[in-house]
């Protein structure tokens, strides 16, 4: 990236940080008018969202899936000033912005000292759910590094807020340090990563590939894995971060089931706010031998 590039991502990137400071409500005003341009603009991920909830449910008719992507795209850009508050909004937060349930599973996976892998899973709040689980929990998150230094720069100074560290997703011998220390990560494993590191597992009764990663990063670490999801309540736009019980036997000498479980546990939370997962993933991509590319 040219140096005249990244003084441009810093120039257009400025705005976040004043958006950041103000109240969450504002912020989310501020960029939630974008919804329906976005969709209009993101015309290929606009399809790819329609796919997406045509495949998963078919229960609803064409009309009904037409209202959930509208609200998945006012929700997509809602989160870009969710990200902006998460990242710069000063001080402490407080409950009016959100809460976490089931601290105490947490706590019971640490007992004994290991380290901790907290799965979760794409959702337009998972920033924000991250700085209010923050509150609580010391410990470090899993990413993906950008090409972009500048918004990389921005991104992990801003969850620097929230996170003791962040880990390069493809730095394996930082983070089975990390869970050996008796460390907490968060990690969202939950995209196609391709046929070569995925087993195929149900999800929204579609056969999805899978990432086997969490497995691996589970046994090396010698980690009890719990379960994240951040809620955004409808209403009031609170966010309620709920922790669930650490696996039992987990991972298992099953692989598929052990990744079937964790889609269930995804699943069983987006049909409870279907507006706020990322739906612009192509997460169906990679097939069974012999089935078609659903986004062609």
């Amino acid at each position: 990236m040219t140096i005249f590039s990244q003084a441009f991502t810093r120039a257009a990137l400025r705005p976040l940080k004043w958006i950041g400071r103000m109240s969450l409500g504002r912020a989310r005003r501020v960029t939630g008018w974008l919804g329906q341009p976005l969709r209009l603009l993101m015309r290929r991920r606009a399809r790819i969202v329609d796919r997406n909830l045509e495949l998963c449910f078919p229960e609803l008719n064409h009309p009904e899936r037409k209202r959930l992507a509208r609200a998945h795209f006012r929700n997509l850009a809602e989160s870009i000033g969710e990200i902006a508050f998460a990242w710069h909004h000063p001080g402490p937060l407080d409950d009016s912005v959100g809460t976490v349930e089931g601290l105490e599973h947490l706590q019971a996976a640490r007992a004994d000292g290991r380290g901790v892998l907290l799965v979760t899973a794409h959702v337009t709040c998972l920033e924000l759910g991250a700085r209010v689980l923050g509150r609580h929990v010391d410990g470090c998150g899993i990413y993906r590094p950008l090409r972009n230094q500048a918004l990389e720069r921005m991104q992990n100074e801003g969850r620097s807020r929230y996170a003791r560290a962040m880990l390069a997703r493809d730095d394996l011998r930082a983070m089975v340090r990390e869970l050996r220390a008796g460390g907490v990560l968060w990690y969202a494993p939950d995209q196609d990563p391709g046929r070569r590191r995925a087993r195929f597992a149900p999800l929204f009764g579609v056969q999805a590939a899978t990432a086997t990663g969490m497995l691996e990063l589970a046994r090396l670490g010698r980690a009890r894995v719990v379960p994240m999801f951040p809620l955004k309540e409808a209403g009031s736009g609170r966010i309620r971060v709920i922790l669930e019980p650490a696996f039992e036997n987990f991972p298992s000498e099953d692989p598929s089931a052990d990744l079937a479980r964790y889609n269930a546990f995804i699943e069983r939370h987006v049909r409870a706010a279907p507006a706020t997962y990322w739906w612009l993933h192509r997460r169906f991509k990679t097939r069974p031998k012999g089935q078609p590319d659903p986004y062609r």
